[in-house]
């Protein structure tokens, strides 16, 4: 559910779950903030309100159901994939999937930072004994800003690892061969 503003979100989400998804993304605002604010500071970077919607301008909530399944092994939830990485990334890896269980009141937190920050390639799975539910809180840039490693990361790391590009031609580029 891709949020613009309350009133488009309470007139177009499923009335089931628009109250208790839009007050989920509202408090997530604030914690999405923080942890931005952390990590740019990590990277050198102060983050402020001017800057705000170059990182999180576009908001959006999904809401996952994977329910028990007697063959898990012949279902796949979500495919391999690594959450928006670049097209020039290499994907194919060596070695065997882990078994993450989920961990309750636990984050993931997948961001682009011109490598300094990894997205970890994951997948979903059913299984035959318990139902699942996920809520993922995805936070980006408007589809008209420009996205590029930040300078001061260039400048330090001496190389430029991606280049710019505006936001959405990346976007319909990612959804146009998802999981490839």
């Amino acid at each position: 559910m891709a949020y613009t503003n309350d009133d488009e979100a309470l007139q177009q989400w499923p009335i089931e779950c628009r109250d208790v998804a839009l007050q989920f993304l509202k408090t997530s605002h604030e914690m999405v903030r923080n942890l931005l604010e952390a990590l740019l500071g990590n990277l050198g970077e102060e983050l402020d309100d001017s800057k705000i919607d170059a990182f999180i301008g576009k908001k959006m909530v999904n809401m996952n159901f994977y329910p028990t399944c007697p063959n898990p092994e012949l279902t796949v939830g979500v495919g391999r994939h690594s959450d928006m990485v670049p097209e020039d990334v290499d994907m194919e890896k060596k070695g065997e999937w882990v078994e993450i269980p989920p961990i309750p009141g636990a984050l993931v937190i997948n961001i682009w930072s011109n490598g300094r920050y990894k997205s970890a390639e994951h997948r979903v799975r059913t299984t035959s004994t318990k139902s699942r539910v996920s809520i993922p809180i995805f936070t980006s840039p408007l589809p008209t800003q420009k996205v590029a490693p930040l300078p001061q990361v260039v400048k330090k790391d001496g190389v430029a690892r991606y280049r710019e590009f505006v936001f959405s031609n990346y976007m319909n580029s990612f959804f146009g061969s998802a999981h490839d």
